[in-house]
């Protein structure tokens, strides 16, 4: 049996998983956007979640489908919203009394039966992404991956200009780490570095 607590489970799932796309446009009312769909986000973070021995589960603490609502025309329209408060609870597996639990409140909208469904599986989302601070966005990567892509590739310095650095690493005057990750050295320059590194 696993000796990590819950928060330790968690921190392990944060560390695997930091990103999900928003996979799915939302036209209607005003602007359309982009949104992170529950199906995707399960396909992100549920293998971590098996993995470092967490189960979500949820409690319903109330819910309210509210009477429909009068459209512009002054008939009654056809879809309802519903309102659901939920604890989403999220569990060791090993020690089930250790949890973390998310409270959220979630809406949804239907002209049918769907609407109590729709809200659970909205507050599931909400909860699971809030729990994990999961970076969301448009793109196939998240913006660390496009910030490290974009950072400038470090420059390779001339046996000349290496030497005067490495003179100035052992005079104490220049830090060997920003040598060492600062310039793109070659093999052997590493090499020597490492040598004087290791004789200081």
């Amino acid at each position: 049996m696993s000796e990590r607590n819950i928060f330790q489970r968690i921190n392990a799932v944060m560390q695997e998983v930091s990103y999900v796309q928003k996979d799915k446009a939302v036209t209607g009312m005003g602007a359309g956007y982009k949104a992170v769909t529950h199906d995707n986000l399960v396909s992100v973070a549920r293998s971590s979640f098996v993995k470092n021995g967490i189960v979500m589960y949820p409690e319903q603490v109330a819910g309210e489908l509210h009477p429909p609502s009068v459209k512009a025309d002054g008939t009654l329209s056809n879809m309802r919203l519903y309102e659901g408060s939920y604890i989403f609870h999220f569990v060791n597996i090993d020690k089930p009394d250790d949890k973390v639990s998310v409270p959220v409140v979630a809406h949804a909208m239907d002209n049918g039966d769907k609407a109590p469904g729709k809200a659970m599986t909205y507050g599931a989302k909400t909860a699971v992404l809030k729990l994990l601070l999961l970076e969301t966005g448009e793109n196939e990567e998240s913006r660390e991956e496009v910030r490290e892509k974009n950072k400038p590739k470090p420059k390779a310095l001339t046996p000349e200009r290496f030497a005067a650095a490495l003179a100035k690493v052992k005079a104490g005057e220049y830090e060997w780490e920003r040598l060492a990750n600062d310039w793109a050295l070659t093999d052997d320059q590493r090499k020597e570095l490492q040598s004087v590194v290791e004789a200081m």
